[in-house]
């Protein structure tokens, strides 16, 4: 069945310069965002119908507060490392309908409009962009999570030729095969799709995806005190759907609907963490095109290895696949095309960086 309607959001992290000096010598970080909020307010209520922004510093997350989908919601992001020249922030997206006759593209470009009028957006290795993606209007089932999971194994090396070399190896953005310690020592791919169909839950395929690595001498905690057994840092992560975790927290506080019932919750979702920084509309809606896209063909046509193996594991198979689900309205071909012409062929998956970035 065709896959109409995905709910996603987008988060970019930046480094900002504010065009004029009285708005950059700020006290604090929170002191900047404050000047920016209260510029992009001003600016927004001039265009009916596009999201305010507002300050979401009191929330290690900016979608771990469901009333914050509304809204652009500029974030404290504590991984960015700033220089005295610049400040460092992420904007969260509202939640957008990715769908045909849906207005999201040009609310993208009205915002970096609206950034850019205040500030110089700029990029350095320790930012990057994120986009998460959910089914338009229903839950996660545990056979599209086996269906993006095979997909995502199989065309790695060709995300591989898309990314620009700063994002290849990074440990924010790690290999869900190759940095995986539950799959990267089997022989083969056809071994990680067996182990793929082995599991009968959606946890236990969190587990097996987003396995984390065992380290004696720092041992990590969730937020129920356990020992933690996944990580979030890999290409694609999974974490929010497991059990308690963002968009899995029960009835809207406003609304009183579950969250795949309501338009204006944050619903389970799958992170794309691979794309780099960008500073431009251009750049972040290819990356959110590519990522919407990616995910809408995974859940339809990642049925079987045998199916996948009828594209290319190259970049022309990977546009292929994505261009088999496009929908007239939905999805934009030209700007997929900007993506896809990015590189050709597969590139092996390196070694992580030894440093965390660098």
């Amino acid at each position: 069945m065709a896959v109409l309607s995905l709910r996603i959001g987008i988060e970019t992290e930046v480094l900002l310069c504010a065009i004029d000096m009285q708005d950059q010598c700020k006290g604090s970080l929170e002191e900047f965002a404050k000047g920016l909020v209260g510029h992009y307010n001003t600016k927004v209520r001039e265009r009916p119908g596009q999201p305010e922004m507002r300050m979401a510093f009191d929330t290690w997350h900016a979608s771990e507060d469901p009333t914050n989908s509304r809204y652009w919601s500029v974030v404290e992001e504590i991984s960015i490392d700033p220089d005295e020249d610049h400040w460092g922030l992420e904007f969260a997206s509202p939640i957008i309908r990715y769908e045909a006759g849906s207005s999201w593209r040009q609310n993208l470009h009205y915002h970096f409009q609206i950034i850019e009028s205040y500030a110089e957006i700029m990029s350095d290795v320790t930012c990057g962009t994120h986009v998460h993606v959910s089914p338009g209007y229903s839950k996660w089932t545990l056979e599209q999570v086996k269906n993006v999971s095979r997909s995502i194994l199989y065309f790695e090396e060709a995300f591989e030729v898309l990314l620009p070399p700063g994002r290849r190896g990074n440990r924010e953005c790690r290999s869900n095969r190759f940095d995986n310690p539950k799959l990267k020592h089997l022989p083969d791919l056809e071994s990680c799709f067996q182990r793929i169909q082995e599991c009968t839950a959606i946890e236990s395929l969190i587990h097996l995806m987003n396995a984390k690595e065992e380290d004696p001498s720092n041992v990590c905690e969730d937020s129920n005190g356990e020992k933690a057994v996944t990580e979030r840092r890999y290409g694609f992560n999974f974490e929010n759907l497991m059990e308690g975790k963002i968009g899995t927290i029960g009835m809207h506080p406003i609304c009183g609907e579950m969250p795949t019932e309501c338009t204006e919750c944050s619903p389970p979702e799958t992170e794309f963490r691979r794309p780099p920084c960008v500073t431009n509309y251009q750049d972040c809606v290819m990356w959110a095109e590519f990522g919407a896209s990616f995910m809408q063909a995974a859940m339809q046509y990642g049925t079987s290895p045998d199916h996948l193996r009828t594209y290319g594991p190259d970049v022309a198979g990977l546009a292929a696949f994505i261009g088999q689900a496009a929908i007239p309205g939905m999805n934009d071909r030209a700007i997929l095309e900007k993506m896809f012409a990015r590189g050709s062929g597969c590139l092996p998956v390196g070694a992580l960086k030894y440093h965390h970035y660098y």
